[in-house]
């Protein structure tokens, strides 16, 4: 079975560096906007039967963009919320960095290779947002195998995306790309 996952539009907080995850939960920004409306745009021939989204707002209001035009609604699931990082949330990686005492490089090689632990500061591991994507997969699966289904959510879910259905690390994600996975 075929999924397409889009990341969210840009962000305030994103042009700034900012760390999110889901405790911030900032709106598109115009640069973001204008990003998830050229993405639908260069999209506008594929058809889905079924659009899922984070329920943060960047997410979802991305989502409201593409499925608009084609008279669908958005199902907002938990799951395919981007990972919290807990104290580090609405940080700088500068401010991150302060804050870890010098830990922020580690931090971020580890959670690029997705093996990150943000319990220390009251956030998520990378086995947390692995358990609750393929939750949310196994589901997709077994009640949506026959149809077209377009997630919408964050660059954390996108790049586990890779390295669980392509075994490929990825770094960077940008904003509103969209893949094609093999689940």
């Amino acid at each position: 079975m075929k999924i397409f996952m889009v990341r969210h539009g840009e962000t305030d907080s994103n042009a700034i560096k900012r760390l999110m995850g889901q405790r911030c939960d900032d709106t598109l920004n115009d640069e973001g906007r204008r990003q998830a409306k050229e993405l639908n745009e260069n999209i506008a021939e594929m058809m889905f039967d079924v659009v899922f989204s984070s329920p943060l707002k960047r997410a979802s209001e991305t989502a409201e963009i593409i499925a608009q035009k084609r008279n669908l609604p958005v199902i907002l699931r938990d799951e395919l919320k981007e990972r919290d990082y807990g104290s580090l949330s609405g940080k700088t990686h500068q401010e991150a960095d302060a804050f870890t005492k010098g830990k922020w490089a580690e931090l971020r090689a580890l959670d690029l290779n997705q093996k990150y632990d943000y319990h220390p500061y009251g956030g998520e591991s990378a086995e947390d947002v692995k358990e609750r994507l393929l939750k949310f997969i196994d589901e997709i699966k077994r009640e949506y195998a026959s149809k077209r289904v377009l997630v919408v959510a964050h660059a954390g879910i996108l790049r586990l995306s890779h390295l669980l259905f392509r075994e490929v690390k990825v770094s960077h994600i940008d904003h509103a790309s969209i893949e094609e996975f093999e689940i």
